[in-house]
């Protein structure tokens, strides 16, 4: 016999009760030697499955944005906008952004999709965390300039070899400075500071952005966790300073 407190529609304890009542009375009009009861708290489960929907449910929404966005430049370029070479420019450029927003989103989604069927394996190696920062940065450069954003890299020299695997290592900064670009208004500044910090190496960004909220900050490492709307107005990330600490490696 199996008996767990979603049987009665809730978790508590005038609930569970309810459960041992029915159970007893069932008992003294059976003829039943015994009875196991196996309990099982599915409280965390459920909350993680209602997550799971809302996360879904966001990126099917954050979709949705950038490819009405491309459709709009599109229609407007079949217009007449395309001989204006300013305004195709520009448009262009718009659409350009929005192919990179689909494009971090889905890498995102291929990323979690490999963790959570245990297909993620670390390949730990010693590496130069400076490297990974100046290649990062390179390569997110386009879409900092985008929205004229200033890129400032603080870089200490001589720092000693991180043992990391630095697919993971450029996903982690690469992640970081995405979400810095994404929620820093046009204009402001981006700081990226590494540094040998009591025998560990340190890496720092932070930004002029709208940053993260004391209530959501304990949760930003939950799985699907998904930060106020009304203050991102874009989505959800790290658009405040955050810091990420790695031993050294041989």
């Amino acid at each position: 016999m199996l008996v767990h407190p979603a049987a009665a529609g809730g978790t508590d304890g005038h609930q569970i009760r309810q459960v041992f009542t029915s159970l007893r009375s069932a008992l003294k009009t059976e003829t039943l030697a015994g009875a196991v009861i196996l309990m099982q708290d599915l409280t965390e489960l459920r909350n993680l499955q209602t997550m799971r929907r809302q996360f879904v449910g966001n990126i099917s929404h954050e979709l949705k944005t950038p490819l009405a966005g491309i459709k709009a430049v599109v229609e407007t370029l079949q217009d007449g906008a395309i001989d204006d070479p300013a305004v195709a420019t520009d448009f262009l450029k718009r659409a350009s952004a929005e192919v990179d927003s689909m494009t971090q989103m889905v890498n995102e989604l291929i990323e979690l999709t490999r963790i959570e069927t245990g297909a993620a394996q670390l390949d730990k190696m010693p590496l130069n965390l400076n490297s990974v920062v100046l290649e990062t940065t390179a390569r997110l450069q386009p879409q900092a300039e985008r929205k004229e954003l200033t890129i400032t890299t603080h870089l200490t020299e001589g720092l000693p070899n991180v043992l990391a695997d630095r697919e993971r290592i450029q996903q982690v900064v690469g992640n970081m400075l995405h979400n810095a670009i994404k929620f820093t208004p046009e204009g402001g500044k981006i700081d990226i500071t590494s540094a040998l910090e009591d025998n560990n190496v340190s890496l720092h960004i932070t930004d002029t952005g709208i940053g993260i909220s004391q209530e959501d900050l304990p949760h930003i490492f939950e799985r699907f966790f998904k930060a106020d709307k009304s203050r991102t107005h874009e989505g959800s990330g790290l658009g405040m300073g955050h810091s990420q600490t790695y031993h050294p490696g041989p």
